[in-house]
């Protein structure tokens, strides 16, 4: 007889660890029994409260990269891309989200949807212990099998709306796998999206899971780059107060005009003068930025600012007009803006000027256009 087909008053005993043996005397518990049996099951609210910070590096990466890295602290503070002069990349979350590319010298204080996606990886605990707080909701979706092990499946909204649904296994009381529905990348469609969740790891009276893999459900394409998952954590490291803030803005006059444009594209005039003037400066009129303003056209269209972007690399490829890259950023500006006929244009322009650039023939593709 299957698990599922046990009647509700018959007694299914297990044990895990150290973490004490639970009764479970029917079938079809509630969510709150779910939620405090999932709480019991990692060692009690108390212990996992008690764990204050975690720092979690990932083993090395292939060409001898350093792995991921990942610092968290209470209450929703997060780092990806470890303090170091030499990084070229950094998120995270001090209260506002923010990013960091060292290469033109970007340091944005984010918004729209990629701020909302750091504000939902900033939370420390998991969904289920969150969902003790006011504010978020849980809603029971019923059984499925997650891989060969049976689980329960919760929904859980956040304050913000966002939904997450969260599969407890049935015999260790531990999440498994969790889903959600969102965009891949800035600009793609929304995919269904299960990550597997294991790996748990007693610290300091607390388990804690160390890997998640990812994949698209619809395709079965892997997702995340962890591997095997956090190599090593450690937990409860006094960490500075700016610890989780951005770094410095670069020292120079080209990351000073971006990071001023950045600030201003909400209003596309003061955004334009920005550039207009490095450009009509004797002392600025020379230095190459055709990538720079093609990374901050980009980082204006994910954060809503749409028209910015626009007039910004508009003015980039009548800069740069044999630049298939120029002429890229602008076709997915008008994309964006609704304009597809503009943007199958310059799709074609990028690839007239470099046949093998392979951003615009998979733009092409989108949408069924032919080169």
């Amino acid at each position: 007889m299957s698990f599922f087909t046990l009647a509700i008053s018959v007694l299914f005993f297990f044990s895990y660890g150290n973490r004490g043996t639970y009764v479970l005397q029917d079938t079809n518990p509630t969510t709150r029994e779910i939620i405090e049996r999932y709480i019991k099951a990692r060692g009690g609210l108390a212990n996992i409260k008690a764990v204050r910070t975690l720092i979690l590096r990932g083993p090395p990466r292939e060409g001898g990269k350093p792995g991921r890295f990942m610092a968290r602290a209470r209450p929703n503070y997060f780092l990806v891309g470890e303090p170091s002069p030499d990084r070229d990349f950094a998120e995270g979350f001090d209260g506002s989200s923010w990013e960091y590319y060292a290469d033109p010298g970007l340091v944005m204080r984010t918004t729209e949807a990629p701020a909302a996606a750091s504000r939902h990886t900033a939370y420390f605990d998991d969904a289920l212990v969150n969902s003790l707080e006011p504010g978020w909701k849980v809603e029971r979706i019923g059984s499925e099998s997650i891989g060969d092990r049976p689980a329960f499946g919760l929904r859980v909204t956040y304050p913000d709306g966002f939904r997450k649904d969260v599969f407890v296994d049935k015999e260790t009381w531990l999440i498994i796998a969790d889903r959600i529905t969102a965009p891949i990348h800035a600009f793609g469609d929304h995919v269904r999206t299960e990550a597997r969740i294991g790996g748990y790891r007693d610290i300091n009276g607390a388990l804690f899971p160390t890997k998640f893999d990812e994949y698209v459900i619809a395709t079965g394409k892997p997702l995340n780059e962890l591997g095997g998952g956090w190599e090593t954590i450690e937990a409860n490291i006094e960490l500075p107060l700016d610890y989780f803030s951005p770094p410095s803005e670069a020292k120079t006059v080209l990351a000073r005009m971006l990071n001023a444009t950045f600030a201003t594209r909400m209003s596309p005039p003061d955004a334009l003068s920005w550039y207009r003037d490095f450009r009509a400066n004797p002392k600025t009129a020379r230095i190459d930025i055709e990538s720079g303003m093609n990374a901050l056209g980009y980082q204006c269209l994910k954060n809503g600012a749409v028209e910015t972007a626009v007039l910004l690399l508009e003015a980039n490829v009548r800069d740069y007009p044999k630049s298939a890259a120029a002429h890229f950023g602008l076709g997915r500006a008008y994309r964006t803006a609704g304009r597809e006929n503009d943007a199958v244009a310059q799709f074609r322009k990028a690839l007239s000027i470099d046949p093998n650039y392979k951003r615009a023939a998979d733009a092409l593709s989108q949408s069924g256009t032919k080169r």
